[in-house]
């Protein structure tokens, strides 16, 4: 089952989308608003949301910067009247792009898709769950060392080379920043800056611009790294309800 939310200006925009939710088997809808300020508050403090179809053009705050906000932690699907808004949409990691006036046909091949692609992420995820370790050269002709990524604080990364920091030991291996984080599980790390990646449950808090680790290693987080970490926190962090 896939939970939903709807967030589009007009009223009967909203109605359309609603009626073919409830229409099609596996959705739930959890929610709707005219309000995208509104919807983003809602998103935020509902355990899950699979997919959000999101009207592009509203007054208050457009549909990609209200992306910008929630697509690392959701589905985009994207509403609009405007074909041009396609290439932007796919831009701001939209998963689909439904034009208006939307037929049920359309919503049920956009639907799968999605669907498709939310299962296939968290085979991959699951996947990377249980591979535990991996194998680095530390820079001696036929010596390999296993390293376990529950282990792993963070990774500092120098010119020509990464140094991996673990929780009693460094390593240092002939590997670019990029070669790291295409390998290790997205869902255990982070990267916060061109030189750091960060291990999600090896933080111990977050002061300002800094990242504090478990053994009080202080790193600072890039600015143009800064939204999606500070996105992925939102997303382990419990806030109340009550106004």
């Amino acid at each position: 089952m896939s939970t939903c939310y709807v967030i589009d200006d007009e009223e009967h925009a909203i109605d359309t989308i609603v009626g073919y939710i409830n229409k099609y088997p596996g959705l739930n809808l959890i929610g709707s608003s005219i309000n995208p300020l509104q919807g983003i508050e809602d998103i935020r403090n509902a355990e899950q949301v699979d997919i959000v179809f999101l009207d592009v053009d509203m007054p208050e705050l457009s549909g990609m910067d209200v992306a910008d906000i929630i697509s690392s932690f959701t589905s985009v699907i994207f509403t609009t009247a405007f074909p041009n808004y396609a290439l932007q949409a796919f831009e701001k990691n939209g998963s689909d792009f439904l034009l208006k006036p939307i037929s049920f046909e359309r919503f049920v091949k956009s639907v799968t898709k999605v669907q498709n692609l939310i299962k296939a992420k968290s085979t991959l995820d699951n996947t990377s769950e249980n591979d535990q370790y991996f194998f680095i050269n530390p820079g001696v002709k036929g010596k390999m060392i296993q390293l376990n990524y529950s282990d792993i604080l963070y990774i500092e990364g120098l010119k020509n080379y990464v140094v991996i920091y673990t929780t009693d030991n460094k390593y240092i291996t002939y590997l670019s920043m990029k070669e790291v984080e295409k390998a290790i599980p997205q869902n255990r790390f982070i990267r916060i800056h061109k030189s750091y990646i960060v291990s999600l449950n090896k933080i111990k808090s977050i002061d300002g611009n800094n990242v504090i680790m478990s053994q009080n290693s202080e790193l600072p987080i890039g600015i143009s790294f800064k939204d999606s970490f500070i996105d992925t926190i939102n997303t382990k962090t419990l806030r109340s309800s009550r106004k």
